[in-house]
């Protein structure tokens, strides 16, 4: 028997599995892991379906609102049990009631693409999304400035590294383009103990690569998480993020490259990282790829126009 209800607390596990197992349909598991532990997916906004008690999909719709124009609605599992992709693709419509909506099909599921199209979807003049550069997991020479080093987060550090990665993602000291204007200084990252603590709890997290740097006065400079995954031997890293007192000293792509490198050591072969060029925050994807990533296509974007 199928069902679909809202996404509780308790399902986190359930969607990693499922994510791990329906691999590259579906969001890579690790990087699922963070977006549920800082709650971007919650039960206002996602719902899983069920048959017979077992999480086999899940769908999230977001916007429209001050950020997007139009409702996006990403929805993974259709490719294994139609029914269920049919069932979540119906609750996310009815969410977006008369709004225009962009669908996120992901490479591969071709069942989601024909649900859509019977629903009124149709390919846009852009229909790919990528959200994702890559690189191939090698072993590198990681070069740093004299005094910073690259280790793994050690116990007893939690509230260090909490504000470490709060201080590189405080809004208005990102590198954002001139044309963006005035952030308010007033707004701060959302990350927590408490996320951080359900980070820790994700399926994928490894203390040994839950990264930071260590600047020469002893402070944290720098963290990432990767997301190694043993049973499809890729990565993925999500977030990185670099305290402004310390950056255009390399540590993001030294960060980047120590990836691939503890990757490669694993067995792995794929190191991916979840951001895109783009014009709204461009420096990101142009420090990544001066050390080989490449933007990724994950999927088929579909739109429905609004009613």
């Amino acid at each position: 028997m199928l069902d679909v209800r809202p996404l509780r607390p308790g399902d986190a596990r359930s969607l990693e599995a499922l994510a791990r197992r329906l691999w590259p349909k579906s969001p890579h598991p690790g990087g699922l892991g963070w977006q549920l532990a800082t709650e971007e997916f919650t039960s206002e906004n996602a719902a899983v379906a069920r048959r017979d008690g077992e999480v086999v999909g899940w769908a999230v719709v977001e916007g429209p609102d001050a950020l997007r124009s139009l409702a996006t609605v990403s929805a993974v599992g259709a490719s294994d049990d139609p029914e269920a992709g049919a069932a979540l693709l119906d609750w996310a419509l009815d969410r977006t009631g008369d709004a225009a909506v962009e669908l996120l099909a992901f490479q591969g599921d071709t069942v989601l693409r024909d649900l859509a199209e019977k629903a009124g979807f149709a390919l846009g003049k852009d229909n790919t999304f990528g959200e994702w550069m890559s690189r191939d997991a090698t072993e590198e020479e990681i070069h740093l400035p004299d005094g910073y080093r690259i280790r793994a987060v050690r116990e007893g550090e939690e509230e260090a590294r909490v504000e470490c990665h709060r201080t590189a993602w405080k809004p208005s000291d990102l590198p954002w383009p001139e044309r963006v204007g005035t952030v308010n200084p007033d707004l701060t990252s959302r990350f927590s103990r408490e996320r951080y603590d359900n980070t820790r709890a994700a399926l994928l997290y490894d203390r040994e690569l839950d990264l930071v740097v260590e600047a020469p006065d002893g402070s944290l400079a720098a963290c990432c998480v990767v997301w190694w995954d043993p049973e499809n031997r890729c990565s993925e890293i999500e977030p990185l993020g670099v305290v402004p007192a310390h950056r255009r000293r390399g540590l993001a792509v030294a960060l980047a490259l120590t990836a691939c490198a503890l990757t490669a050591r694993r067995g792995g072969d794929r190191v991916y990282i979840n951001t895109t060029p783009n014009e709204a925050y461009p420096t990101p994807a142009m420090t990544y790829a001066t050390v080989g990533y490449t933007p990724l296509d994950r999927g088929t974007a579909l739109l429905r126009p609004a009613r």
